[in-house]
């Protein structure tokens, strides 16, 4: 018979919570989505023509149980209580277009937390503390979807673990919250990697966890290999064999601590925050001390300031490296620019070449107006345009004038409401990029044309795309994270030798 000797500390939360008067679970409507789409386009790759019609559609019947809606169990007027809070809580019935009419609960808690308060003093129970804050995030890229992830554009200076924050927060006193956060790399009850394989569907735009694990390749000859969410974010649509948990729980039993603060001494004038974390031994995996902070200021109607620097004191590397990074953005209204900074061993500061590693840096500017006239950056009604313009591994880029990592965007589109129900919208968007995908040449792309709505959710589109993007790229000089490899903004070029355009006639109904 195992024996365990236990020295823990237990909050006990009630399993059936009483939630607050605004998580109403009661939502008697139905939402319906519909989208049908006829078009009729060519498309034109080398010596290739490819022609004719297409028909889209895409439908979804929801029946709401749950808005969508954080929900936080309720507590008394009283100094001492227990509180969880889940984050973007949903739970829906639904049926979709490729469940061929079945409905199907589809439901999601983005984030739970627990913690014990006591006169504005508190203890997290769930989950374990972050061992660092990326203050020095840089800024997405121009052309970005839902795939954008901002971890596989960073430099994670961190470790991770178990463990629990005791702190004390106050927001009538300068918006205050200081904690000192104790962790430890494994727990007294490590959990296995799984090795019950399902088959997944994964529709494109489902991302793949850290420890989740699919196999590509062809089971039946072995050819294939499993693969993580670190080596691929977002496979492409299909069915896999599926492991949820990859690999097995540290067992390392080390410990670590850190310590942060936060405050706003003159409100939005300024806003400051710190941390601080360090492993207690070389054997904690990724064993380092790391440390960021981050300036904010509003000082004015329109305008944002953000300063930001994170580094890291690797303990097992063997030069004892240090490696950082910085950032500082400003946006006022309709202009925007920002400047970033990284050490050579960081996703910035790394290449893929014969040249060595080397301290970097990346810039932007950019003016952009939106027609709605709510929005902030409006200067005429109806009208959507702007000009960006980056650089990626400027310090690299300089060495090479063929290697120069220029991007430029300049994008326009105008709406004419002919009448309450009826508009025409034109519109246009350029890029161009030279780098060292392009050689001596530029990368150079665009597209044009005009949507028509004779009545209200009908919409016809006639478009010409000369060349074509990548979205979620940087530049060509830039080293995603988890996908090794290095993508430029603009993919097939107009100036390529071989001609890549396609044009596009449409119908789309909405519902």
């Amino acid at each position: 018979m195992k024996k365990y000797l236990l020295v823990s500390l237990t909050i006990l939360f009630a399993a059936a919570f009483v939630w607050a008067a605004d998580a109403t679970t009661v939502e008697p409507s139905v939402d319906i989505e519909a989208e049908a789409t006829l078009s009729w386009g060519v498309n034109v790759e080398g010596n290739t023509v490819k022609h004719g019609f297409k028909d889209e559609a895409s439908w979804t019947v929801k029946f709401p149980l749950l808005k969508k809606a954080d929900r936080t169990s309720t507590k008394s007027d009283v100094p001492v209580y227990g509180q969880v809070s889940l984050k973007d809580v949903e739970l829906n019935v639904v049926s979709e277009k490729d469940s061929n009419g079945r409905f199907a609960l589809d439901g999601k808690v983005d984030d739970l937390e627990a913690k014990l308060v006591v006169y504005g003093a508190y203890l997290t129970v769930y989950n374990a503390p972050d061992f660092f804050k990326n203050y020095a995030q840089i800024w997405k890229p121009i052309d970005n979807d839902k795939k954008y992830r901002a971890a596989d554009h960073r430099f994670r200076g961190a470790f991770d673990g178990y463990g629990t924050k005791i702190g004390y927060a106050n927001k009538d006193f300068m918006d205050l919250d200081v904690g000192l956060k104790l962790g430890s790399s494994s727990n007294w009850d490590p959990a296995s990697a799984s090795h019950t394989q399902t088959m997944k569907y994964f529709d494109g735009n489902t991302a793949l966890g850290n420890s989740e694990a699919i196999y590509i390749g062809d089971v039946s000859t072995g050819t294939g290999t499993w693969v993580t969410g670190k080596q691929v974010r977002f496979p492409d649509a299909g069915w896999y064999y599926f492991v949820k948990k990859n690999s097995a729980d540290p067992t390392t039993y080390q410990y670590a601590i850190g310590f942060d603060l936060s405050m706003k001494p003159l409100d939005k004038m300024l806003g400051l925050a710190f941390t601080v974390n360090t492993t207690l031994s070389k054997n904690y995996p990724d064993a380092n001390l790391n440390f960021g902070v981050e300036a904010t200021s509003e000082p004015m109607d329109g305008l944002k300031l953000k300063a930001g620097f994170d580094g890291m004191y690797d303990f097992k590397a063997a030069s004892n490296a240090f490696n950082w990074d910085t950032v500082f953005t400003a946006q006022y209204k309709w202009v925007g620019a920002g400047v970033y900074v990284a050490s050579a061993d960081t996703w910035m500061g790394s290449n893929n070449t014969s040249h060595a590693n080397r301290t970097d840096m990346a810039v932007f500017a950019q003016f952009a107006t939106k027609g709605d006239k709510g929005d902030a950056t409006n200067l005429v009604e109806g009208l959507d345009a702007g000009a960006y313009i980056s650089m990626y591994k400027l310090l690299y880029g300089l060495s090479d004038v063929k290697k120069f990592p220029l991007l430029v965007k300049v994008w326009g589109a105008y709406k004419v409401n002919l009448n309450d129900a009826m508009w025409v919208r034109p519109f246009a968007d350029v890029w161009v990029e030279s780098d060292a995908k392009h050689g001596n040449s530029i990368g150079l792309a665009y597209d044009l044309g005009v949507k028509f709505s004779p009545v209200e959710k009908v919409e016809v589109k006639a478009a010409w795309e000369h060349g074509s993007i990548n979205k979620n790229a940087y530049s060509s000089a830039t080293q995603r994270k988890y996908k090794k490899d290095y993508v430029s903004v603009v993919d097939h070029s107009v100036l390529d030798s071989t001609f890549y355009g396609q044009f596009v006639l449409s119908l789309t109904l909405t519902y």
